[in-house]
Formats: structure tokens, sequence, C-alpha cells
């Protein structure tokens, strides 16, 4: 306690120092008022003591048939085991033992779902006597009933944001207090997303962060909300004046404004006011003099506001940390206090492995957002879930901006999956607004939100939800306007990743409607972007999930695991490469796979940086996501720990305020080319630069080839023109890789690119045998002792072989079994002597993605056997592979390759000189012997049957014609025995509902006016499908489509045929189907001739 003749002192200090410095701005009276009321109440503990922690040792009770009320729990007596709160069931080690591995996902120790009563007795003080006491619960899960010495208080509920039970006024004394939680799914939201659910939170019962009994005086003030204006230094303020008595009371409000970084007090200002009797809402506005310092995530300066209601010596001081900031929208990026920002993000999927629920504590979440900053982000979406207030407190201190959501339904959750329980949704919740339970919840849990988080300046946008295909966006759209209307303090948005809505603020989305995707890398370098995508969107968007690559594990992480869950999943995937011999090579694919992500992150983003119209990216994600399948895809893993594949520095090289940016048009040069880029600087930081930016050539041991350096303006909110550069290459005499740095002087900010340059080489003329087939040719020169190249990319069965890939496979092969890419990049022995005259690493760099077309082979049954090129097997799969390998056979020597040396490239023909160069050497002698039997099984080969499609069309998975095989003019009902299917795979079924099958002059077509096709296809894939419909007899049609719910318009054809193409989601098809309705908006009918699906 401060000595009160002390303090006292301090006022004389201070009122001398005040009239020996007239000039100051502030009144010299409200220090001195101010002051002389803090003396005042310098020994009441009205002020100090209004808050009754009650951590600690607490009773539970189970209640799994949910009997508690029945049976009056809140009353004494009844049998209880310790709990320690804040906490768990889980933590504690009550509930059912679990046994086994959950399919997909970290294992709960124990599980308990249901009601459990947590019982305590506490003291009320007796300066709390007729004070108002409020319960304050920080998180529960997901319903509160509380009663105090067997008397119900009431109910409350939520999923993301306090419980306030309002408890009256309790006498000074002993009481006991009762809390029903249930952990149940009380509203049908289904239990996929991350507010409720076990994919990465587990559904836990207990409470958690803050637990205290809060007092209030009878005069008090309650829901404080502050509106900062950056414009004019103004603060409007908004709260409730709460008089708990029978009476109008007259008291006395003050109002403090500090910085909280140098403590200085801008403002202080006091008046009376008059308490009505109940609750009024009362408004203010402070004029600030002095200039102030704004928000963003360059400089996250914080103000306090504190306000001080006094009456009849009873005291009450709230305190609300804030910053000035303002954010709006222009056509194509957020504008935080008028700067365009690009925000660069990630998808926070609520990771605590340990505990199974996310951390309430202040200095967690500021680690957390440090390692946000290290990497160069600036931004969090909350994916369908809402952080405690410690992550908003964390994030307005380190500069971060939030997005926060409620909840995710869509279409595929809303089925039963008999063949795959795991994808089996609880409740299987129909979508917002035809979900009478969610639609009670949903608008409530929104308002909640911004009434507990929305002082925070780091609270920018808000959406109601991932994903909500199912959703009825009319109604949804009314809710999002209302919560503009009512607090317009940031961006709002209805979903991600479906539909654009009038309502919108901004977007953020894989595809843009009628447009195309947001992200992706075209072509072979980098000289691309998605200009011609984003600026066709009238108001920002950002780019939503970018990457999903994962990395092959560490099994030692699983030593991790050691709180509420257990790895067990992790586990049973471990054994599986230990049956396969490999096991011990989990570093070696853990480095290889890591090192293939970081090149496509860098790619993807770069991308989005160099597109002017882009708003920003969101990564999916930094850490690891131990849920749906094991979709390992982080490089830190679920601890926030690094995994070794990049660092932060690193990174930021290309995720930063400020990123040099080069674009050239392939990776991969030949000496008798020019190697020629254009320098760009993604500049959005707060300042323009004036300083040089420098760019060099340099090969592999740093020999400079050449250099240049220009300076211009680097402006801000820009994609700026640097420079441009040639280099002539014809002095590089031997393969090499070289490297391109874009370096900006006097600053921090250097990028850096590889590119891959090869002379002119006439292939070695030798006796070796090259051949593409393993037959009698092959086997009889490998039988006579000769040496044999075998160009394999052609064969191979399914069950013995898979295709190459340069990109690994999306997200996780589990969650998404349709896939057929099956691997996670190759791990390539970069030191042996096949790659002498071929430079590489250890893992698939740009230069081989031009020739990754083949096919590897599955080597289990050889655990001697090492590869050259090892392509990394799924962790979920393990299958020792092989994409490059060599072996004696017989008295001969083979090298095998998978991939096709054949193609038109420089790439392939180098690889295939340095094949030829070391199989012409001495060192080419390999140990490891197969049978020419086993080598004729591995290597079968299947002629590829003729197609005839359209140009563009080859790598369809289905293509109709439709109706063709009708032989007859006129029309006859749909039968799929009428089409003529040219391309399908076994998989791809098909049923067509229409009016009938028509055929005259013009051809034949599918007829209706309203259709459904519906198309099964491998679960959890992306493609294309397109739509041809015609109009050859000039019926001006036009109409509506609708696949997976997504509604498109099919404009008036004017006689004309019109391809139409329809985007799908891997989310449309993991239920292994897509549905395409169409409905006739003008002419007769609709009429479709051909139909593709091209998969991605």
């Amino acid at each position: 306690m401060i000595n009160k003749y002390l303090l006292s002192s301090l006022v004389c200090i201070l009122f001398y120092t005040a009239q020996a410095h007239p000039s100051s701005k502030l009144p010299q009276y409200n220090i001195i008022n101010d002051l002389s009321s803090l003396i005042k109440n310098i020994g009441n503990k009205d002020i100090q003591d209004d808050i009754l922690s009650l951590t600690g040792q607490w009773g539970v009770k189970l209640d799994p048939d949910s009997i508690g009320e029945k049976h009056n729990y809140f009353n004494s007596g009844h049998t209880t085991m310790p709990i320690q709160l804040p906490g768990t069931l889980d933590e504690a080690g009550y509930g059912t033992r679990t046994v086994g591995s959950d399919y997909g996902i970290l294992t709960r120790r124990h599980k308990y779902i249901g009601p459990a009563w947590y019982t305590r007795e506490f003291v009320i003080p007796h300066n709390w006597q007729g004070k108002e006491i409020t319960l304050y619960l920080e998180r529960v899960l997901w319903e509160s009933k509380v009663w105090i010495d067997g008397r119900f208080i009431d109910t409350q509920e939520g999923l993301g944001t306090p419980h306030y039970h309002r408890l009256g006024t309790l006498n000074p004394g002993k009481h006991r207090i009762a809390i029903r939680i249930n952990n149940d799914m009380i509203y049908n939201i289904g239990d996929k997303g991350h507010s409720y659910g076990e994919y990465t939170q587990i559904i836990w019962n207990g409470i958690l962060g803050k637990i205290e009994l809060q007092s209030s005086p009878t005069l008090s003030i309650d829901r404080i909300k502050v509106y900062p204006h950056t414009s004019d230094n103004r603060l409007d303020i908004s709260f409730d004046i709460q008089n708990h008595s029978n009476k109008t009371l007259k008291g006395e409000v003050s109002y403090t404004l500090k910085e909280i970084g140098s403590k200085k007090k801008i403002y202080a200002y006091k008046k009376e006011i008059k308490g009505e009797k109940g609750i009024q809402h009362h408004r203010e506005t402070l004029n600030i003099r002095q200039a102030v310092k704004h928000w963003d995530d360059l400089h996250p300066n914080l103000y306090r506001l504190e306000i001080c209601i006094t009456q009849k010596g009873q005291s009450q001081l709230k305190t609300v940390d804030f910053g000035f900031r303002n954010v709006t929208a222009s056509r194509s990026k957020i504008l935080i206090n008028n700067r365009p920002v690009f925000m660069r993000g990630n998808l926070d999927c609520l990771h605590f492995p340990l505990t199974g629920y996310p951390s309430c504590d202040i200095q967690e979440w500021e680690r957390i957002f440090s390692i946000y900053k290290s990497y160069g982000l600036n931004h969090v979406r909350f994916h369908s879930w809402c952080p405690p207030e410690a992550a908003f407190t964390a994030a307005d201190r380190i500069g971060i901006y939030i997005q926060a959501e409620v909840l995710w339904i869509d279409w595929w959750m809303s089925v039963v999956r008999k063949e795959r329980p795991e994808m089996t949704t609880r409740g299987l919740p129909k979508g917002l607004g035809h979900n009478p339970s969610a639609d009670k919840f949903v608008p409530e849990e929104l308002q909640r939100m911004i009434e507990a988080y929305g002082n925070h300046p780091s609270f920018t946008m808000l959406c109601i939800g991932n994903e909500l295909g199912n959703s009825n966006f009319d109604i949804m759209q009314q809710w999002i306007k209302s919560l503009q209307e009512k607090d317009p303090r940031r961006l709002y948005a209805i979903s991600t990743a479906r539909k654009i809505m009038p309502a919108d603020q901004y977007m953020v989305t894989h595809n843009i409607p009628q447009t195309g995707g947001t992200y992706g890398i075209n072509g072979s370098g980098t000289d691309n972007d998605r200009e011609s995508i984003y600026s066709k969107a009238t108001i920002p968007v950002i780019a939503h999930e970018v990457g999903q690559y994962p990395v092959y594990p560490l099994w030692n992480e699983i030593d991790k695991y050691t709180g509420a869950l257990e790895a067990r999943n992790l586990e049973s995937l471990r054994q599986q490469a230990v049956k396969n011999h490999i096991e011990h090579q989990d570093r070696k694919f853990h480095e290889a796979s890591g090192a293939l992500q970081t090149i496509l992150y860098k790619g993807l983003i770069e991308n989005l940086l160099r597109t002017p119209s882009c708003a920003g990216f969101q990564m999916l994600s930094m850490t690891d996501y131990s849920g749906q399948g094991e979709a390992l895809v982080g490089w830190l893993d679920s601890f926030w720990d690094s995994k070794g594949i990049i660092t932060p520095e690193q990174f930021r090289c290309y995720s930063n305020d400020i990123v040099p940016l080069a674009r050239f048009h392939k990776y991969t040069w030949q000496t008798d080319e020019t190697f020629k880029a254009q320098i760009q600087v993604a500049n959005y930081s707060d300042t323009t630069l004036i300083t040089p930016t420098i760019w060099t050539l340099t090969d592999e041991t740093g020999k400079l080839q050449q250099q240049g350096s220009r300076e211009v303006p680097l402006s801000s909110g820009k994609v700026n023109q640097v420079d441009s550069l040639s280099v002539d290459l014809s002095e590089i005499t031997s393969p090499g890789k070289y490297y391109l740095d874009v370096t900006i002087s006097g600053t921090p900010y250097h990028n850096r690119w590889s590119i891959w340059v090869y002379p002119p080489y006439n292939m070695p003329q030798t006796n070796i045998i090259i051949h593409d087939k393993f037959d009698s040719t092959v086997i009889s020169a490998l039988e006579q002792g000769k040496k044999v190249l075998l160009v394999a990319d052609q064969l191979g069965k399914k069950d013995n072989s898979t295709p190459l890939y340069f990109t690994p496979l999306f997200w996780s092969t589990s969650f998404f079994p349709g896939q057929s890419n099956t691997t996670l990049g190759a791990w390539i022995d970069k030191a042996h002597p096949a790659f002498s005259q071929f430079p590489t690493d250890n893992y698939t760099d740009w230069q081989w993605k031009e020739i990754t077309q083949g096919r590897s082979f599955i080597i289990n049954e050889h655990p001697q056997l090492h590869p050259i090129v090892q392509p990394v097997s799924d962790f979920h799969i393990n299958d020792k592979l092989a994409s490059i390998f060599e072996c004696k056979v017989s008295k001969g020597k083979l090298l095998v390759c998978g991939y096709n040396l054949n193609l038109d490239s420089p790439v392939a023909r180098q690889l295939k000189y340095s094949l030829l160069h070391y199989m012409t050497q001495s060192n080419f002698n390999p140990s490891y012997s197969i049978k020419i039997d086993t080598l004729k099984k591995m290597f079968a080969y299947t002629p590829k049957a003729m197609v005839s499609v359209p140009k563009g069309f080859e790598n369809s998975i289905l293509y109709i014609s439709c109706g063709k095989q009708m032989k007859n003019s006129g029309s006859a009902p749909w039968t799929a025995t009428l089409d003529h299917t040219e391309i399908q795979d076994e998989r791809c079924k098909y049923k067509v509902t229409c009016d009938n099958i028509w055929k005259d002059e013009k051809g034949t077509a599918w007829t209706g006016k309203n259709m459904t096709i519906e198309i099964q296809t491998p679960e959890g894939i992306i493609g294309d499908l397109y739509v041809k419909f015609e109009d050859w007899n000039h019926q001006n049609r036009a109409g509506l489509l609708s696949i997976e719910g997504r509604e498109s318009i099919l404009e008036n054809q004017k006689g004309k045929e019109r391809w139409v193409k329809l985007f799908i989601m891997r989310e449309d098809t993991n239920d292994g189907k897509i549905v395409l309705k169409t409905h006739t908006k003008q002419g007769g009918n609709l009429m479709i001739s051909q139909i593709a699906f091209i998969k991605q």
C-alpha cells in the first residue's frame, strides 16, 4: 500500500512543477483534482479489492447421465474428486481411459463429454456488503449453470467468449458455489470446426483462464467501448452507467488517457453525472489536443483509458487498453490508417498439443506472435474459432492483425459417410439459415465477440466462419449488416472461400467466382502473377489457405507429446516405416521434403507480391496440423518449435514489409542464351525508400559473374519497377547452379533465386544400350554382360509403382484419399557420381520440375538397395521408392531412370548426359543384384489407349459426348448407354436427370428445364468441370447453374455454343461425388452436348 503522506508530498511537488511550466497543454486543475481524489481513496480498498480469485482446488463430480440437477448436486453432501482450476478433466485424469489410436488425430488419454459439477466454498469480505457481484469465467466449453448456496442463478453459454454470471448481492461470510459445465454439443454446429471438435482442440470439460468474483459499487460502469478517430485525435467513448439503488444518484466520473509505453498522461477530464435507476447508456467525446501515435503492425502504439466513477466515497476504476487505429478498404487493399497493408498471414487452427485447449496466458501468445514477426508475418486468421483475451492483448502489443471466426459448416458435413466413419460429422449440421439450432447461437456469439474483444486494435477483421457452402448467404448477410451498423471498428465478411456478397468488405478465398484461382505457380520461372484475376475484384481479396505442403516427420517428435494427448497415430505410422526398412531415413526425407516446401512457399508468396491488386495471403500453415489425417504441413511443429527447415532470416527474404523481386521466365538456361530478368520491389512499409537496388549473379563458390545497380524511389504501398538486366552466358563452360541476389542498399532487405546453366553437349559414343522397355533386347544385353540405361518413365503397374510429381501431395492423403500423388518430393544422393555432370542438391529444386514426369518403383522387398534418387513416400504409406537406381543383373549392369530423358529439354539432355558419363566410368559397378524375373514384373509395360477428344482435354478423367450413341433423330429418355464416354476413369460413374436426349441434324444433347448431373469422383480431388451448352436452334437460352450449391449465371447464348468452366474444390469431392444442377431462365430448356472433368 502506498503511504498516504508520501503521496501528499508528491502532489505538492507536482503542483509546483505545474506552476513552473504554465505552457503545459493540460489543464492544471485536472491534474490537482485527480491526484487529490486519489489521496482521498488511497485507504479505500474499493478500488483495489474489487476482485476475488477462485482459482485453486475445487471438487468435481461427473454427471454422465445428466441427473445432477434432479438429484441436487448443487447442494453439499455429494462425493467429489479434487481438481485444480483453471484446468480440465483431461489434465486431472478423469473420464474414460482411452485404448488404441483415434484415426487421423492425436488421442486423448482420458475422454469425457457431458455435464460435470464443480464446487467449492468462498468467503465474501465485509467491504463487499451491498455490492453487486459477478462471477467471471474466462473460458468454458460450452454451457455453464451456476448455483449459490443451493439457489439457481442463471445459465450462460459461449465457445469463444467469457461467461458472466450476475450473482446480485451476497452477505459477507462463507458461501458455496456449484457450477455445472456441459461440454456436450448444445447447438448443432457439428464437430469439425476448431471452436468445437477433436481435430486439434479437444472437447474438454473444465474452466480456463481467470475464475473470479468481481464486485461493483451501487453506481458503476460497464461495457466500455472506445472509438478512436485517427484523423482528428478524437476518442469517442460509450459505456453503461448502472444504478443498483431505487433512487437517482449523483456522482463524478473522470477520464485519464496515458501512453502505455512511456506512461505519459496526455489527457485528463472529469465531470459530474446523474445515475437514474437501472441502466443508462452514456457517450462521451474526448478531443485530445496533443498529437497521438497511431497503431499498426509496424508501430503498435498503445494507450490506456482510465475511467473512474465515484459516488459517496465508493469508487470504481475501469481501464481499457486500445490503439488509435482506423481500418477501411480500397478496391484491392486493406487500409490501416489510410496506408495500404499487404496481409502476410497464417492460419491458427488451435494447436496446443500438451493441453488440447488454447492458452489464456499473455506471455504464451506474445511468444507465438513474436514467432510470427520473426518470419515477417503481420496477420493471423483464427480458422473457425475465436481466441481468448490474451491473444488479442499480445497481438495489440506486437502488431498483429486478427481475423476471428465462429464455426465451420459445409456440404460434406451433412451426410453420413459409412465407408469413412471418421468423416461423418456429429449432428449432420445443416447450413446456417437452414439450421434453427445454430441460427440462434451464431448471431449471439458474434455479438459476444465484439462485446468482449471489440476495443482491441488488433481485432481488424471478423468473419462468420470457414467455407459455409451449404448456408443461406442472404440470411448471414443480414447478420453481418447488423454488426457493421453496431460496430464499424473492423472489416466484416460472411464466409471464406465460397461466395462474395454485397455486404462483404473483404474476402478470403482460393477462387473468385467466374474469374479464377487466387494462388498457384504458373509457368517454369518467376515472370508470372495473378493480376488478371485479382484486378477483377471490387473488394480486397486475400489468398485462402496457401500452401498445405506436407513434410515428412522426424519420428523422435513422438516423445514430445507428454500431456493430455498422445501421438499414438504417429507411432503406428512409424511402425509402417520400420516394416519397410526406411525408419532410419526420416531425417533425410524430412530435409528433402522440407526444402521442397520452402521453395514452393517462396514461389507462391512472391507470385502474390508481384500481383498489384492482391491484398495478401493466409498460409496453411506455419505449424503442423495434428488432425484431419495428420497434415504435417508446417515448417514449425505443433509446439511452435522449428523443424530445422528454414530460418526466420531466410523466410523474411520474401515475407516482409519490403521484398525485392525478380521476374525471369525460366529457371534453366543454356550457354548460348542471354539470361534476362526484371527487378521489382514490393514496398508495403510506411516509408518511400530512395537508395540503390543492387543485383549480382554469382556461381556456387561466390565468384561474381556480373552485377548492376540502380537508384529509383521505392514508393510505399505498391510494386515498384526498378531495373532490367541481361547477362551473356556464353563464357560458362560447365554445368552449374548460379545465384541471382537483389539487395536494397543500406537496408536488411535482400532476396535470392537459383538458376541452372548448361552448356551444349554431344552424347558420348558408347556401347551402352539405351532402351525404354524391359524386353528381350534389354534382357539379352544384360545376360551378355553389357551396360543398359533403362528409361522407365512409362513402365510399371499400379501395384508396384507410383507416378512422379514435382509438388508434394495436398494436405493429407488420408483426409483426401483420391489423390494420385502420394509423394513428398524426393531425396537425392547428390554426391553420387551419377550427378557429376548434373548439379543438384539433395532435394528436387526447380530444375527438376520440367522432367518430373514418369514413375518411381516400390522396392519394399529390397532393404539393401540404396536408390540414387528416392521419392519420399507419404508417411501414411511409407513405401520404399526408387526413381533412379542401379543394380547388377545377370552378368550385366543396369541403371534405371524413371524420369523422361527423351523430352526436348536441356534438363533432360543434361541428366541423360550425366548418367551416361557415369556409366562409362570404372566406378559404375553396382553391387546389389536383382533377378530378371523380378525386374520383368517391376517394369511391366501397358500400352496407352488412344482417345479422341478436343485439344486441352487429354488429361480428363471423364469426357462425355452426350447422346452421341443415339441413332434416330428426335427425343429419348436418358440412359448412359446412349452417351459416348471418350474417357472414363473407373471411379467416375455418373447419372443424369433430364427431360430427354435430343438429336437432330445439328447434333445431340441432354435437354431439360431443370437438369441434375451427379458424377462420382475420387475422394478429395481438385479440378475443373467443363460443360458445353448449345443453342443451335436460336432460342436465346439462359439459365442458372449450381455446382455443389455455388450458383453462377449462364448468360444469353444468342444461338452460340458456350463452354462453361466450373471450379471443383477438394471439399466438393470429399464425399466422393459432385452435383451440377441447371435451371432454365430463358428459352424452352437448356442443352448440354459435352461434359469433361479435368483433375488438377
